[in-house]
């Protein structure tokens, strides 16, 4: 057995979902049998004692046996419910970095089509809009990023050029210092915006 398998076998949080169920039913036995011998003990101490028995240290072995258990069952517990949370939260994060991708390469879109810097804002200013609509979100949250920015390109005229302008939402978000979280990666704490500020491209040439 090597180490990553010991140190799985020791955390109990590390098993599957199934077995910690099954790890918490034991416990909930064990503390079941605890009682038992605990309140059996009692029982024969007031209605029937034994010669030459400690009851008093048969008991407090009993309910000190149920103590432990019950605060391993509840570590359990919280194990459990903190990883159930993590998830949660890396399953969040992932939806939130897919919209922002899907975003910066719309307004990337609006951008490189654009005249002018007066333009350029006129574009910005209604992508931004039309991102916000109910059915837009819905349709980014539910597509891929490459089939969500060709959708959007097409529903909205710009040129279906899905890889420049998913390339050019990347650069953004590397440039910002936020980018998608990894598998693996604990998405409770997001990532930290580097020092770095985003340069703003120049407008196109009008001369």
């Amino acid at each position: 057995m090597d180490a990553t398998q010991t140190d799985q076998d020791l955390d109990p949080a590390a098993a599957p979902a199934g077995e910690r169920t099954a790890d918490l039913r034991v416990l909930d036995r064990l503390v079941e049998m605890g009682m038992e011998i605990a309140e059996a003990t009692r029982t024969e101490a007031v209605e029937a004692p034994q010669p030459g028995i400690d009851y008093c240290q048969r008991f407090a072995v009993a309910a000190r046996a149920v103590r432990l258990t019950l605060l391993l069952k509840d570590k359990l517990s919280r194990q459990a419910e903190e990883k159930r949370k993590a998830a949660a939260q890396r399953e969040a994060a992932q939806e939130d970095w897919h919209g922002l991708r899907v975003q910066l390469a719309m307004m990337a879109a609006a951008y490189e089509v654009s005249e002018d810097g007066e333009e350029a804002d006129r574009r910005e200013a209604e992508m931004h809009e039309r991102l916000e609509r109910p059915e837009v979100v819905e349709l980014i949250e539910a597509s891929r990023p490459e089939v969500a920015v060709a959708a959007l390109c097409r529903r909205w005229g710009y040129p279906v050029r899905v890889e420049q302008w998913l390339e050019m939402a990347d650069e953004a978000m590397e440039e910002l210092g936020f980018l998608p979280p990894q598998d693996g990666e604990d998405a409770a704490d997001p990532p930290k915006p580097r020092s770095a500020a985003p340069a703003r491209r120049k407008p196109p040439d009008t001369g």
